[in-house]
């Protein structure tokens, strides 16, 4: 048992790889959100590539913040894994390190978290039970949300999240700036994979902080050390979290409302506590919270608060007492997402209970052998009385996320090698019939160029979404050919076609301008047109009104002569466009830093500089009393 106490961090990691061993060749999965990460993580390198983390980026739909609302940690990691090895391992090579990195990561962040309670042997078998067992479902975590959909940062942002709270304790109890180092850091990338980790995070660690208050010396001690690691995570987010709250008002409402409270009691015995779960883990889960509570210290009984406050947010219950049940807020925070961290404390409880039960039998305890058998088996009597099937669990209809075969990817490839050199500069439009389907943003990362998704993208819910079929649009938009993978249907199929390959085609759009003048007689010219900075040449007898088919954002500055120029919003057939109003002569338009962006920045800089004194300074000797020898 000594030997796999110093291997079980090691076959944690392994075991959280075999979750999806391919990443072990560089094969992903290719399936819903991965590859909107994938087509991200290009546009996240050529913002590296010009020294930015974000900025205004021309690349997706006509124009929007890159990395402004969707958490830039992921994408950053994989731009950089390829930028860092000139491309040597390919975008599907970069985005397997990264993913790699994240599941071996989050084996081992709920590995550190449970083994103090359960011991490394029983700590590995609630791993394996999450990891293998454990279906999940949407909102909810478990393998059917990180790996079939691909909302793995959001997982990412749980497993640092979890890191950060197995450390935590020691910083409460024993202080000292280095030890506060760990989880502070922790709690910034957390932010940074996931804004949830802001409303995840201080719940549970205020329950750490009330349970280890005595432990601390009482006082004052332990919220000031709670305070300091996440002062220390929010100043390290702070350069991307401060401007991302500040813009919460322009992002478009993807809410999901929590559940009845009624519905966590009744699930908890018939087997639908939590989507995707096997349906015993409730009832051992309620036997492995006694024993926790009694036997666990004071870890085991955070962990047994932990995991029924976590399942309680995601039930209207707390809420209703605050009048904000049905406030837009709650719905839009997604709180149902608590259910991602509770079901795996909840397996952590479950197996509580059967290794207390192993010890009580092989230590030949009769009366708490017979007790706890006699209370795990009228738990799981109940769960069956009240018709808790499957015993698999509960979990979402069957879906087909992988999108394409093997064939058919080999062949998308061969088309857009062929064709690249006749697409020209501009940007690719990838159509779907179904609008939720990201297969094709594949293409994204096998050209490396501007593209335009007609349809729903998560990364681009926010800022002035819109989508079109016109072909006149699109052509303002920049766009010259379409790609897709399906017979084309309505304005696109009077398309000329370039080329097919099995499901697979490309029709031309031919480009129009970027910028029109309303004015009779006058004409706008585009000098240069760059993500961040567009100049034109405006003619004409007198000021006209231009209309540029970019998407508007507030950061714009337009000037002439030094002198602003007015830009608005233009709602343009669904688009929400730019438009200034402005004499002849060069007007130039200039993207600069969202609001609170310098100060956040600067705030974030002053935090790496404090991380950097308490890493590098000598931790202070405790005073030597005069009598001592």
């Amino acid at each position: 048992m000594r030997v796999l106490g110093r291997w079980a961090p090691l076959l944690a990691v392994l075991l959280g790889t075999l979750a999806w061993p391919p990443v072990w060749w560089g094969s992903p999965p290719h399936s819903a959100d991965h590859n909107v990460h994938l087509a991200n993580a290009v546009e996240a390198e050529l913002l590296l590539r010009s020294g930015r983390l974000v900025g205004w980026s021309d690349f997706q739909f006509a124009g929007h913040p890159a990395n402004a609302f969707y958490p830039p940690l992921a994408n950053l990691c994989v731009g950089s894994v390829h930028l860092l090895t000139g491309g040597l391992l390919g975008w599907d090579g970069s985005y397997c390190v990264v993913l790699g990195l994240f599941l071996g990561g989050f084996a081992l962040a709920l590995f550190v978290l449970l083994r103090p309670v359960l011991g490394p042997f029983w700590a590995l078998v609630a791993l394996g039970l999450c990891l293998f067992v454990d279906r999940g479902g949407t909102y909810a975590g478990g393998r059917h949300w990180y790996l079939d959909m691909g909302v793995w940062p959001f997982g990412a942002s749980v497993a640092l999240v979890l890191a950060a709270l197995a450390r935590l304790p020691d910083v409460l109890v024993r202080g000292g700036r280095r030890e506060v180092l760990v989880p502070g850091v922790l709690l910034g990338l957390a932010l940074l994979a996931h804004p949830f980790a802001l409303v995840l995070f201080f719940p549970l660690a205020a329950l750490q902080v009330a349970v280890f208050w005595r432990e601390a010396g009482g006082g004052l001690h332990a919220p000031r050390r709670w305070l300091a690691v996440s002062a220390l995570g929010l100043g390290l987010a702070a350069w991307w979290l401060l401007p991302f709250l500040l813009r919460g008002s322009q992002a478009e409402h993807v809410g999901a409302m929590p559940q009845p409270l009624a519905k966590l009691w009744s699930g908890v015995w018939g087997g639908e506590l939590v989507p995707g779960l096997p349906g015993w883990v409730g009832p051992l889960a309620v036997v492995g919270s006694g024993v926790a509570w009694w036997k666990g210290g004071a870890r085991g009984r955070w962990l047994v608060l932990a995991t029924w406050g976590a399942l309680l947010l995601t039930t209207a219950g707390p809420y209703w007492l605050l009048g904000l049940e049905k406030h837009r807020a709650i719905e839009g925070v997604q709180v149902v997402r608590f259910r991602a961290v509770g079901r795996l404390l909840l397996v952590g409880l479950a197996v509580l209970s059967v290794k207390e039960l192993a010890a009580a039998l092989r230590e030949r305890r009769r009366w708490g052998a017979g007790t706890l058998g006699l209370l795990v088996c009228a738990g799981l009597g109940v769960w069956r009385f009240r018709g808790g099937d499957p015993p698999g669990g509960t979990s979402e209809p069957p879906k087909q996320f992988q999108c394409y075969t093997a064939e058919e990817e080999a062949g998308l490839a061969r088309l857009l090698r062929e064709l690249r050199p006749s697409l020209g500069p501009g940007r690719l439009a990838l159509y779907n019939p179904s609008e939720h389907h990201h297969c094709l943003l594949l293409a994204v990362p096998r050209l490396e160029r501007p593209f335009f998704k007609v349809g729903y993208t998560p990364a681009t819910v926010f800022g002035g979404k819109f989508s079109t079929r016109e072909p006149r649009m699109l052509g303002h938009l920049g766009v010259t050919a379409v790609l897709m993978d399906a017979p084309a249907t309505g304005p696109l199929a009077g398309l000329p076609v370039l080329a097919r390959w099995g499901r697979f085609e490309v029709r031309e759009v031919r480009p129009l301008p970027r910028v029109s003048a309303s004015a009779p007689g006058a004409a706008a010219e585009v000098l240069a047109w760059e993500d961040e900075v567009v100049r034109l040449r405006l003619t004409g007898p007198a000021s006209t009104e231009v209309l540029l088919w970019m998407g508007w954002a507030p950061e714009w500055e337009a000037t002439r002569e030094g002198q602003t120029v007015p830009l608005e919003p233009a709602l343009v057939e669904g688009a929400r466009l730019m438009k200034l109003h402005a004499g002849p002569g060069e007007v130039e338009l200039r993207y600069g830093p969202s609001r609170g962006a310098r100060p956040a920045a600067l705030l974030s800089v002053l935090t790496l500089l404090v991380v950097a004194w308490a890493a590098l300074s000598r931790p202070r000797r405790p005073p030597v009393s005069a009598g001592s020898s």
